[in-house]
């Protein structure tokens, strides 16, 4: 297990046991030390397998953040439009190795959710990614933490794990947890502030994310990274199908949403006394 010490302090050296995250005593006395205002789910591309529970307004926004004020104004106008819509919101995708480089792009991005969020009670969503098909792991450097920190004021970073098919229990600990250690430990940004993200694609093996050809132990893996995500303190959990992404991906499985549905009501269960939203 993950011992408390370490899921608190952000210490390192605790063992972890493949086989459970945390014991249940543990993991109640952690979820009551870390308990969060709310525990949200945010799902897109499920195609009617998971709740309505995500307003996806990223075709309002350039991709590069470039007209952010123009596009925050867009974004403010559609919530104007639909004042039934009170889920979170989905903005964008801030790729790392642009945000720690480039600082007119930190300040685009820091436009955009700054200007929403001024005039909108919804949170706000940015996909947060260290890497892709193209790009080797790049962490925002702790010489722009204090922008980091600044941002996650007005949005929250959704951690793309790219936890696939072929992972173990232990990888996923170990994802999960590294993200807390580098961007919460280290660089300071809340964990109130940062959601857990799995791609639930089917893919083949040759993919980075999603089932990778191992749909059986992808679910499980969907569960563990859920209840990680609960355990130590993240804001909430959230999923994307990448259907639309035209790269071979096939759109998220029945069982995929049917396994994330059962774990998601026994968390719910288990922790009476949390508020959960998106379900």
């Amino acid at each position: 297990m993950v011992c408390l010490a370490v899921a608190l302090t952000g210490s390192t050296g605790c063992a972890v046991d493949s086989s459970s995250d945390l014991s249940p005593d543990a993991e109640q006395a952690l979820a009551d030390a870390l308990t969060t205002p709310e525990f949200v789910r945010s799902d897109q591309v499920s195609f009617g397998r998971a709740p309505q529970n995500t307003a996806e307004l990223q075709s309002l926004v350039h991709p590069d953040f470039s007209n952010a004020s123009a596009d925050a104004k867009k974004v403010i106008a559609w919530l104007d439009a639909h004042p039934n819509v009170h889920e979170s919101v989905y903005l964008g995708d801030v790729q790392t190795w642009v945000y720690d480089t480039d600082a007119n792009y930190r300040a685009n991005v820091h436009t955009l959710v700054s200007t929403v969020h001024a005039a909108k009670p919804n949170r706000l969503l940015l996909y947060f990614e260290e890497e892709n098909a193209s790009h080797a792991p790049h962490p925002v450097s702790a010489a722009h933490g204090q922008a980091l920190r600044t941002l996650t004021h007005s949005a929250t970073l959704l951690c793309a794990t790219y936890l696939n098919g072929p992972d173990s229990h232990t990888d996923e600990i170990d994802v999960v947890m590294e993200w807390r250690k580098h961007y919460h430990d280290e660089l300071g940004v809340p964990l109130t502030a940062m959601m857990i993200d799995i791609d639930t694609s089917q893919t083949p093996n040759s993919f980075y994310y999603g089932t990778r050809g191992d749909l059986a132990n992808f679910n499980h893996i969907v569960v563990w990274a859920l209840n990680s995500a609960y355990a130590h303190g993240f804001a909430g959990f959230h999923t994307y199908g990448n259907v639309g992404g035209h790269f071979g991906t096939l759109r998220a499985a029945d069982s995929t949403y049917a396994a994330l549905d059962n774990a998601w009501s026994s968390l719910v269960k288990a922790h009476p006394h949390q508020k959960f939203t998106g379900i």
